[in-house]
């Protein structure tokens, strides 16, 4: 295969400056299979038409290597006015805490704001059966909103993507999701083109356990069903990101289709680590210092850990003044309640607003202890996991059995406590900092930085790519 024959077109909804969840993977991607000779071209919404509340960080453009492509388009916004979809300007709908205050500052949030954003946080309303008018307007939401929402981009992608290969043919496809419409936009692609496509799914979808009972018996869900299917019989390899989801994804497709899975896992991109400098800063008061970077929503409730972190505090097993908690990024509206009302926890837990990739790097680095919280799947790895582990940091996951425990148990990178668990929770806090005291955070890694250097990781589809062609 010659350097020439090398010529991607990648498809990315999620692209820098989108700050959203798998943007680090697609980044890595592209950033070392330039390296690695390939001539990329990547398709992908214009900053100005991202959907509202989207997250942005410019900072990550300066990851984008010089010669790759970046195709930028429009996306349809009369759907979103339709549907109610769009955020009216001036007006806060999201419900986080990141929409509370000025985001200039990455002051922690104060106790009292806290508070007084928990009593703004109606209770849940009780589940109420759907009148027949609001059914027929979730069927008609569903119908123009498949596979996702972002599926108003479609029209633009198809043909911002056609134009690419008439004027520079590509040869072969990657698309990389959620959202889901990537896929379709890939799928249309390669039926135009007759060009092979590897399909990346950084997340579970049809099964995903933390919408399985949202899912499940509806119309969408069986849309999502039908989708998923079509993608995974027309594209020539499937990458999944865990073994867990590569085990899911086989009890469903088995025969051939089976044989289209692989695994690259999610990693780190060690240039962040390489060239990153995290300054000087002031010494610390001697505390056990544990931070948690990153959204907190839908089941990655801290409520148990919050409780187990004050009753310890409440025996004396544990001074106030020799641990702080830190979390940093988007809180859901209704998570306010776990910060308020356990009268210990005042001068421990510290929340900072959302901040760039650079600065959650550096509130990693001066921490003890990396706390991730997994309750909800057993599918998946928070991304963040991999800095962690770049960072050589002391991990506490909270989590049920699946492939986030696995990895921390298989590699020896910390501890693992099931959510439920409330003794044990309270146990490893003890533990903790009883390690602390005696300077006995330090890990091994065991191999893992090497597995999860995403520069490895990109020769692992290199080489998918190179056979895919070689065929």
């Amino acid at each position: 295969m010659t350097e020439f024959d090398k010529k991607l077109l990648a498809i990315a909804f999620i692209y820098p400056p989108m700050a959203r969840a798998g943007v680090h993977r697609s980044v890595r991607f592209v950033r070392y299979l330039k390296e690695l000779g390939w001539e990329i071209s990547v398709l992908t919404p214009d900053e100005k038409y991202y959907p509202p509340q989207t997250p942005i960080d410019h900072g990550l453009n300066n990851k984008i290597p010089e010669g790759v492509t970046i195709s930028r388009t429009a996306v349809f916004q009369g759907m979103y006015k339709l549907f109610n979809l769009k955020v009216k300007l001036g007006k806060n709908k999201s419900g986080s805490l990141k929409d509370e205050r000025d985001q200039q500052s990455i002051a922690p949030i104060t106790h009292a704001e806290l508070s007084s954003l928990a009593a703004k946080t109606k209770p849940e309303k009780k589940a109420h059966k759907k009148s027949k008018k609001q059914v027929f307007k979730d069927f008609i939401f569903d119908l123009f909103t498949l596979p996702d929402k972002e599926v108003f981009w479609l029209p633009y992608a198809l043909w911002r993507g056609w134009r690419l290969h008439r004027k520079n043919a590509f040869n072969i496809i990657y698309s990389t999701a959620p959202p889901f419409t990537d896929h379709l936009v890939a799928l249309l692609l390669k039926k135009i083109s007759k060009k092979p496509w590897i399909a990346d799914f950084r997340d579970p979808w049809a099964r995903a356990p933390m919408k399985k009972k949202e899912l499940s018996g509806t119309f969408r869900g069986r849309a999502i069903h039908f989708f998923e299917r079509k993608f995974i019989e027309n594209a020539d390899k499937i990458i999944l990101n865990t073994d867990w989801a590569q085990k899911e994804f086989l009890q469903f497709y088995k025969g051939k289709l089976g044989e289209k899975f692989t695994v690259i896992n999610n990693g780190f991109d060690p240039e962040d680590f390489e060239n990153f400098n995290f300054g000087s800063h002031e010494p610390l008061p001697e505390k056990l210092r544990i931070t948690h970077t990153g959204a907190l929503y839908r089941m990655r409730d801290p409520g148990a850990f919050f409780q187990a972190l004050n009753q310890v505090i409440e025996d004396g097993t544990i001074k106030k003044e020799e641990i702080e908690v830190s979390f940093v990024g988007i809180i859901a509206r209704e998570l306010y309640n776990s910060f308020s009302g356990l009268s210990h926890l005042e001068e421990v837990i510290k929340v900072y607003p959302p901040v760039n990739h650079a600065e959650a790097l550096g509130f990693q680095s001066r921490a003890d202890v990396l706390l991730a919280l997994q309750p909800g799947t057993d599918l998946s790895i928070p991304g963040k996991i991999f800095e962690y582990i770049a960072l050589k940091k002391y991990i506490f996951a909270v989590t049920i059995p699946g492939a986030t425990a696995d990895l921390v148990k298989n590699y020896h990178l910390g501890t693992v406590v099931d959510p439920q668990d409330f003794d044990a929770l309270k146990n490893e806090l003890k533990n903790l900092i009883q390690k602390w005291r005696q300077n006995k955070l330090q890990i091994n890694l065991n191999g893992a930085y090497n597995k999860f250097n995403g520069r490895n990781q990109t020769k692992e589809l290199h080489q998918l790519l190179a056979e895919l062609l070689g065929h």
